[in-house]
């Protein structure tokens, strides 16, 4: 019998990932910097680097891209279908008018084209969400840290940027080396700045560089909530999925409508519908659930009274919760108070505001040499995909534009 392989504990892991870290040579400049080796920065490197540059990946993590094993619950839900074709769905971002000039006409052609190349295989399922076929989000990591080695990337993880500044046609870019590593700082230059994460050390950098930050909130997360009617109870319903058509009201009326599955948890609710009405709820605001998804009410009344209670229409559990009421099953209330464990959240929204950088290669308008991309920008998506598409089309128009302004500068 085949003996199954150990998984390694999570300290060796990291050990390890610091050993390899640590054997990276980081010369003194490239053509490129990015800082931020998630999903966005991994495709703009590879882009400017199959364009010629010579090119470094600054990532504060002990290993390049390990963000992306997290997204889709671990099965990377990389792309969405409906991005795809004539009229790509700008309605499911934030800022569509920006997303619109910066993706163009053949935003999801471009992203598959790269996947193709990248010799990612995938499924399309429920919603036109894109998954690797293996359903592992490994694969899609594995193809991008690949094709990055191909082409000549270093990819120098451990290594948290410190400052950034913009001078004369040269970029001078300082990062702190994990303290297991040495802890020491390391000053390098480049032609071109590419920003591609998130969090603290952003917020310094925009700072330093004069630029104007959105503040930095999670989104595509759980709501904490209280059902309206103390007779509801989230602590029997806790654990239950229903599909369901969700309302976002505020002052009674309706900011937002969203049709999937809901998940009750003891704080309140959760699932698809929950983390889509997240990036618009409020405190205060209040989520109206159908849980018959429309039925004709005299429908749902008649069904009721031959079942003697609501569970040939709804969950048995749930029905009981609601005290077999199919006027409350359709219209069950939840008092929102604020988002839930938002160190979960799929997305932070905010960052640099859009209106900085120049669409066609996101480049900061008066700091020549300085660009952006992904979940720097102040851009977010709904679930199902968007948001990586977003990724990894910016890192690709980003990338290719710092190559671009590396040669002029050279």
């Amino acid at each position: 019998m085949a003996r199954q392989a150990r998984r390694v504990p999570r300290s060796r892991a990291r050990e390890e990932a610091l050993a390899a870290a640590a054997a990276v040579r980081v010369a003194d400049a490239y053509d490129v910097a990015v800082v931020g080796g998630g999903a966005s920065g991994l495709v703009a490197a590879i882009a400017a680097a199959e364009a010629g540059a010579s090119v470094v990946v600054l990532e504060r993590d002990p290993t390049c891209g390990r963000t992306i094993l997290a997204t889709g619950n671990g099965r990377c839900n990389f792309m969405n279908a409906r991005l795809c074709g004539p009229a790509p769905a700008w309605g499911s971002y934030n800022d569509p008018a920006f997303v619109e000039a910066v993706c163009g006409p053949d935003f999801g052609g471009d992203v598959l084209a790269f996947f193709e190349g990248c010799g990612l295989a995938w499924a399309e399922e429920e919603g036109g969400r894109l998954y690797p076929l293996s359903r592992q989000a490994a694969s899609v990591r594995e193809v991008l840290l690949a094709r990055a080695r191909r082409a000549g990337v270093t990819l120098a993880p451990a290594r948290e940027v410190a400052g950034v500044s913009v001078c004369g046609g040269r970029c001078r870019i300082t990062c702190q080396i994990d303290p297991k590593m040495g802890g020491k700082c390391q000053v390098m230059s480049s032609c071109a700045v590419l920003s591609a994460g998130g969090g603290p050390a952003l917020a310094r950098s925009a700072d330093r560089l004069g630029l104007e930050l959105v503040p930095l909130e999670p989104v595509l997360c759980s709501l904490a909530c209280e059902p309206a009617e103390a007779r509801v109870s989230l602590a029997e319903l806790d654990g239950r999925r229903a599909h369901v058509t969700a309302r976002l009201l505020r002052d009674g009326a309706e900011m937002a409508r969203e049709e999937g599955e809901a998940l009750f948890r003891p704080y309140g609710l959760s699932g698809i519908v929950t983390f889509d009405l997240s990036r618009s709820a409020r405190a205060g605001d209040v989520i109206s659930l159908d849980l018959t998804c429309g039925m004709d009410p005299d429908r749902a009344q008649r069904l009721a009274r031959a079942a003697g209670g609501c569970a040939g229409i709804v969950d048995p559990v749930i029905a009981r919760a609601l005290g077999d009421d199919v006027g409350r099953a359709r219209d069950l209330r939840f008092v929102v108070s604020g988002p839930a464990e938002p160190e979960r959240a799929q997305v932070t929204r905010g960052g640099l505001a859009t209106a900085q950088w120049a669409p066609e290669t996101l480049e900061a308008r008066g700091l020549p040499g300085l660009f952006a991309c992904g979940e720097a920008l102040d851009v977010d998506g709904a679930c199902g995909g968007f948001n990586l598409a977003w990724a990894w089309k910016s890192g690709l128009v980003a990338g290719l534009a710092a190559a671009a302004a590396a040669r002029r500068r050279a």
